[in-house]
């Protein structure tokens, strides 16, 4: 249980960032040198219940690849320390149950996006953050059992 506190704690104050960023807009913009990371505002649009037809549209580039390549890897790296952390604060969690716990995570972030009008339902987005936590839970698994081997040599 002790070793479960701080893991717990760190994916509960990551939950909560990205709630603040992706939902409530808190962080309006992100400057890394020339490059402007809008975050906020309120966007308007049609959803996309299609997969893989915005991914499509960022992959041929016809919004930019700079645009593109922002929107599909910061879909997934925002949610890869969530996945990360999994496999610390719930041990022996299956590959199952994270498939269950992404889903209902990223649909809570679109609905919620949705319900306080503050971003357009995406399927895609929903796709690209389970990704992420796919990714991270991977690597935290791995990390995981590397350090349950160390402890039994």
């Amino acid at each position: 249980m002790k070793n479960r506190l701080l893991p717990t704690f760190l994916f509960l104050a990551y939950a909560f960032l990205l709630l603040k960023i992706m939902v409530f807009k808190d962080l309006p913009m992100l400057r890394i040198g020339h490059l402007h990371l809008n975050f906020g505002g309120t966007q308007e649009g049609e959803a996309n219940y299609i997969p893989f037809k915005t991914i499509w549209f960022y992959l041929i580039g016809s919004r930019g690849m700079l645009i593109g390549g922002i929107n599909i890897l910061g879909n997934i790296l925002l949610l890869v320390p969530l996945g990360y952390l999994m496999p610390f604060a719930t041990p022996g969690l299956l590959w199952k149950q994270v498939l269950v716990y992404a889903l209902l995570i990223c649909m809570a972030i679109e609905g919620s996006q949705v319900l306080l009008k503050v971003g357009i339902l995406d399927v895609d987005d929903i796709l690209l953050n389970m990704l992420g936590i796919f990714i991270g839970y991977w690597i935290g698994a791995k990390v995981q059992q590397g350090k349950s081997s160390k402890k039994t040599k």
